[in-house]
């Protein structure tokens, strides 16, 4: 494997795979997939115990290899962590990052969440921006904060080492400027 640059390397994970400082916010919006379920809840159960977020949507439809939806799967996860089911809002038919969004929205609408200052986007480690930036696409006004999850060998400070890691990584950061230019995303501070 050919080395890779530490200054890129550093770049990738300052710009792309975002880690913010956890601070209290309205809302915890779980970007749903079943490589990190897992973890995924407990970060999200994290900040709830804590008192950081009072509430937590989780997003994702069925998707190859899992029974019921990726919502579901986190969900229970959740469930069985002890955070009850009054704080958990959940959308099940999302395919897609966008989709996550957007079909949430009706939700966080209901109950009332729309006026939400500040969310946390818990999701996976190398797709932090992306996430912020969809979410900024379609609900510009709160202020957004990522908190990611690591899985596998997809790792702060040792992905790029693992042939199957650095390709989802790279993957992640090729997308931003597609995505952008077809408005898919938009720019996030």
């Amino acid at each position: 494997m050919v080395p890779f640059d530490p200054a890129l390397v550093a770049w990738i994970e300052r710009d792309h795979c975002l880690h913010h400082p956890e601070e209290a916010a309205d809302l915890a919006f779980v970007f749903g997939n079943r490589v990190a379920a897992g973890a995924m809840a407990r970060a999200a159960a994290s900040l709830f115990f804590r008192g950081l977020v009072p509430r937590i949507l989780v997003s994702g439809g069925a998707t190859p290899g899992g029974a019921g939806t990726e919502a579901e799967e986190i969900a229970g996860r959740l469930a069985a962590l002890g955070v009850p089911s009054s704080a958990l809002l959940l959308e099940h038919a999302a395919i897609h990052t966008g989709e996550n969004v957007t079909l949430s929205l009706p939700i966080l609408e209901r109950a009332g969440l729309l006026g939400a200052r500040r969310v946390v986007c818990i999701g996976l480690f190398c797709t932090g921006r992306r996430y912020a930036m969809t979410l900024h696409r379609h609900w510009p006004m709160p202020e957004k904060r990522c908190l990611s999850v690591e899985y596998g060998p997809v790792r702060r400070g040792t992905w790029h080492l693992h042939p199957a890691a650095r390709e989802r990584v790279l993957g992640e950061v090729a997308k931003v400027p597609r995505y952008l230019a077809a408005g898919f995303i938009a720019e996030w501070p």
